[in-house]
């Protein structure tokens, strides 16, 4: 949801306040049940804001590190990974998937999961991190980046 609208979200609700005064208590009661789920609807757009911010993050950082971490493997990449990082159980886990390609022509994968909160750091992850280049393992990491 965009700002405007949380904005306009929220001044209706200030406006409804001042107006419920004047009414009767099922108009209250009405109300009340319809501030209630706009809040509720505000709280949701928010939060879904601060996760979409956090998985770009995530499959940013994962996006440089990884790529990083694959060249340091010998296994030096023809172009940038592709990133996808989702929010599970709230923030308390984060699952990371790239895909890419070696200078060789093998099939890179970075898979992953982290518990730390994407953003703490700019410039790295804490986590489990798998690196396979054809489905053979070239690396695993509890920190990309750094």
């Amino acid at each position: 949801m965009s700002t405007r609208r949380i904005l306009a979200a929220l001044s209706i609700t200030v406006i409804a306040v001042i107006a419920v005064g004047g009414c009767s208590s099922d108009s209250r009661r009405s109300i009340g049940t319809d501030l209630q789920t706009a809040a509720t609807a505000v709280g949701s757009a928010v939060a879904d804001a601060a996760d979409n911010a956090s998985e770009v993050l995530a499959r940013n950082i994962a996006t440089q590190q990884g790529e990083e971490q694959f060249k340091n493997a010998g296994q030096t990449l023809s172009g940038p990974l592709t990133c996808s990082a989702k929010i599970a159980d709230g923030i308390a886990n984060v699952a990371i998937n790239c895909t890419g390609t070696t200078q060789a022509g093998g099939a890179a994968l970075l898979v992953g999961n982290t518990d730390e909160i994407p953003g703490v750091s700019v410039v790295a992850l804490d986590g489990t991190f798998i690196g396979t280049v054809d489905g053979k393992v070239v690396f695993t990491t509890a920190h990309l980046g750094g």
